[in-house]
């Protein structure tokens, strides 16, 4: 068998794309002049500065082919992105289109795990399933599809035979969207959500609380409609403009994942999800396929495959987290006569403790660097880790908890096991109360502990959180790129679910 090495050209500087003599030039897709259908904040985004690859392509000045596209991966971001273009007089013209990408083969890899909004290690994911905002033009037109990759060590033991990439395109047409309960009528933005299984795009019809919004670009968050919360009334909008400024100066609040660049003046958003509810109807039988293409995985084993092998053939993604963060639990109730609980009928405030230590996992770091990112001596360190811990204060009327609830730090301040750590707080994501201890002493053996008292009265035993109820609790962690070649630093927004050990 032999392999063919993928065509290169200097995207850079073309203003056309390579194309066969006698037939129709098309643009670049950032050209003046071209038909540009994705976030124009990323238009201009496509630098080798700035760690930009071109990793497949299948246009050719010797050759026509189909489907007409080319991917470049930016090995600082993790990010790999795919420009499609469908040229004049396409039949699948439709309001919307979905696109995908996915794993194919027997190879367990972890590199789609970054698809969610929060990273479950003992739960792999293997595809994850977009509707995004453009409409598919008769007229013809390039669209771009990203997608974030976790690095897997492991995917230099497979081969073309057992692990791919296959990435779909689809035209899709929806006739209602309800984004957080309100009705938008149209989809301003890019819906994902990820899956166990292949492109599957019937798992974003319907009731998703689930679903994670993809943002590509600062300006595309003002456009995409959230509107205000529905429990604490705030801009939802407003609040993510300011998270990711504060996750440019380390002190992120607001949201779980994203990949950031800029500064807090001039902040560039290269990709974020946001949790949103989400309800979207429309037609699925009349879709129709534009791109089903399966691809060889950069990395592997891939010498021997048939038709095209990457450009670059390196292992993707910038760091992976090799095991589930151990987050220790310790529950208690406390005598407390402030609301005059009398000697007769005394009552408790029922409360826990955290604590993790974020020192090794299993042998390893509890993250792991690709050394492809820093063998040029590029620097990967996490600057901020986050405990988020989900605040429920239980009312006698059992309703939702209020944004102006006082959560107590401590029943003993002068308690020394349990220091205040480096920062401590309340941060709002989406409708939902966390509390939050913070450390930006990174380094091995270093700990976040911190009390959250629940104020409520309570007879004793009657416990109101268990395993179950704390399954909301998140490790989030500031991750800081800094290239070495001088190119603007990137911040990496990860969330981890942690495992819980109750003591």
């Amino acid at each position: 068998m032999a392999s063919i090495t993928t065509p290169v050209f200097d995207w850079e500087t073309a203003d056309y794309m390579p194309s066969p003599p006698g037939t129709t030039p098309i643009l670049v897709p950032w050209a003046s002049g071209s038909n540009q259908l994705f976030p124009e904040e990323i238009a201009f985004d496509f630098k080798k500065v700035d760690g930009w690859n071109m990793v497949y392509n299948t246009f050719s000045s010797a050759q026509l082919t189909s489907p007409n596209f080319f991917a470049l991966y930016n090995k600082y971001r993790g990010i790999i992105r795919f420009y499609l273009y469908i040229s004049p007089g396409n039949l699948n013209a439709s309001s919307y289109f979905s696109d995908g990408l996915g794993i194919s083969g027997q190879f367990p890899s972890s590199i789609m795990n970054f698809s969610k909004e929060i990273i479950d290690v003992d739960n792999v994911q293997r595809s994850v399933t977009k509707v995004q905002s453009y409409q598919i033009l008769s007229t013809g037109a390039w669209y771009a599809c990203q997608y974030e990759l976790a690095y897997d060590p492991y995917i230099i033991y497979a081969n073309h035979e057992n692990l791919n990439f296959v990435w779909n395109v689809s035209s899709t047409n929806l006739s209602q969207i309800t984004l957080n309960g309100v009705s938008n009528g149209t989809l301003t933005g890019t819906v994902g959500t990820a899956n166990s299984g292949g492109f599957n795009l019937p798992s974003l019809l319907g009731n998703l609380k689930n679903t994670a919004l993809h943002v590509a670009g600062y300006k595309t968050i003002g456009a995409i409609g959230l509107g205000n919360s529905k429990v604490f009334g705030k801009n939802i909008e407003e609040s993510i403009k300011a998270g990711v400024k504060g996750g440019l100066t380390g002190a992120v609040k607001g949201f779980f994942s994203a990949i950031l660049g800029g500064t807090a003046t001039s902040p560039q958003v290269v990709d974020l999800k946001l949790k949103v509810e989400t309800n979207l109807t429309g037609s699925i039988t009349n879709n129709s396929g534009i791109v089903s293409t399966t691809l060889a995985m950069p990395g592997s084993v891939n010498s021997n495959s048939v038709g095209y092998i990457p450009s670059y053939n390196k292992i993707l993604g910038v760091v992976t987290f090799p095991a589930s963060p151990t987050l220790y639990v310790a529950n208690q109730w406390v005598l407390t006569n402030e609301y005059g609980s009398s000697p007769t009928n005394p009552k408790y405030i029922y409360d826990y403790s955290v604590a993790y230590h974020h020192g090794q996992l299993n042998g390893f770091a509890f993250h792991m660097t690709n050394p492809e990112v820093t063998s040029d001596g590029t620097t990967v360190k996490v600057t901020r880790i986050d405990v988020l811990v989900p605040y429920k204060q239980r009312y006698e009327s059992n309703g939702p908890p209020s944004e102006k609830t006082t959560i107590e730090k401590y029943l003993d301040r002068n308690d020394p096991d349990y220091a205040l750590p480096a920062s401590y707080g309340k941060e709002i994501i989406g409708d939902e109360i966390y509390a939050y201890g913070s450390n930006t002493n990174a380094g091995t053996n270093s700990v976040i502990r911190f009390k959250v008292q629940h104020r409520q009265d309570y007879t004793m035993g009657t416990a109101y959180y268990n395993a179950t109820d704390l399954d909301g609790i998140r490790i989030r962690y500031t991750i800081l790129v800094t290239p070495s070649n001088g190119s603007q630093p990137i911040t990496i927004i990860k969330t981890v679910k942690p495992t819980l050990e109750f003591i």
